[in-house]
C-alpha cells in the first residue's frame, strides 16, 4: 500500500498542478473568463494561505495545539482546488453532466489528501482543513460556469504537457525545502521548527504530538 499513498502523493505535487491550472486559465474559453478569473484568484489566495501557515509553524513555531495543526497541507489544499475544475472543465461542452468530473476530482483531491496520513506527512486536521480550503476554492469558481463554453482541446493538451514538462524539469527542486529556507531567513533562527522541537520550547504554541510529521 505504500507504494499506492507515493503515487497519490505525487499526483499533488505543485510543480505539477501549478503550471496545469495556469495554462487552463491562459488559454481557457472565452466564455469562461469569470470561472478563470475566480480561479486565478482563489488559487493565489489558499496557496498565500497555506504557505503563511507553514511559515508561521517553521519560523515561529505557531500552531494549534489541541488540534495537532502546524498548517494546512499543501497537498491537500492544492489538489481540492484544482482537480474539481480541471476536470469540469475539460468535459465541459463534452458530455451531458459535466459537473460530474468536478465529483470525480474532488473525490481524487481527498484520496491525495489522505495519503499524506499514512506517509506520516500531516496530521488528520491539516488534512481536513486543507481540502476544505481547496474545495472552496473550486465551488467559487465553477459557480461563475457558463453552461455553453467549451475549452479547446489544444489548451487542455498543452495543461498536460506544460506541467509534464515543468514536473520534469524541476524534478531536483523540493518544494518543501524551499519553504524551510524562507522560515529561517525571515524568522532569523538557524534551525525551523518541528513538531519535536516545538514540543520543548516554551515559547511555542505548536502541537505536542512529538511525531515526525512535517
Amino acid at each position: 500500500m505504500h507504494a499506492l499513498w507515493v503515487l497519490l502523493s505525487q499526483l499533488g505535487d505543485s510543480r505539477w498542478l501549478l503550471p496545469l491550472s495556469g495554462v487552463l486559465i491562459l488559454f481557457g474559453a472565452r466564455a469562461n473568463r469569470a470561472l478563470r478569473m475566480r480561479w486565478a484568484v482563489g488559487l493565489v489566495v489558499v496557496g498565500g494561505l497555506s504557505l503563511a501557515s507553514k511559515l508561521a509553524f517553521l519560523g515561529w513555531g505557531i500552531g494549534w495545539a489541541r488540534l495537532d495543526f502546524t498548517g494546512f497541507s499543501g497537498h491537500a489544499t492544492m489538489t481540492a482546488a484544482v482537480y474539481p475544475v480541471v476536470f469540469y472543465l475539460t468535459l465541459q461542452g463534452r458530455v451531458r453532466w459535466p459537473l460530474a468530473g468536478a465529483v470525480l476530482g474532488a473525490l481524487l483531491a481527498a484520496a491525495i489528501a489522505y495519503s499524506r496520513l499514512p506517509l506520516n506527512a500531516h496530521s488528520v486536521s491539516e488534512v481536513v482543513s486543507g481540502w476544505l480550503l481547496g474545495i472552496a476554492v473550486s465551488a467559487m469558481a465553477l459557480q461563475a460556469r457558463d453552461a455553453t463554453a467549451r475549452t479547446p482541446l489544444p489548451a487542455i493538451a498543452a495543461a498536460v504537457l506544460g506541467a509534464a514538462m515543468a514536473l520534469v524539469l524541476l524534478s531536483g527542486v523540493r518544494t518543501h525545502d524551499l519553504v524551510m529556507r524562507m522560515a529561517t531567513d525571515l524568522s532569523g533562527r538557524g534551525e525551523v521548527f518541528t513538531r519535536a522541537s516545538a514540543c520543548s520550547h516554551p515559547a511555542s504554541h505548536a502541537a505536542p504530538a512529538c511525531q515526525p510529521k512535517r
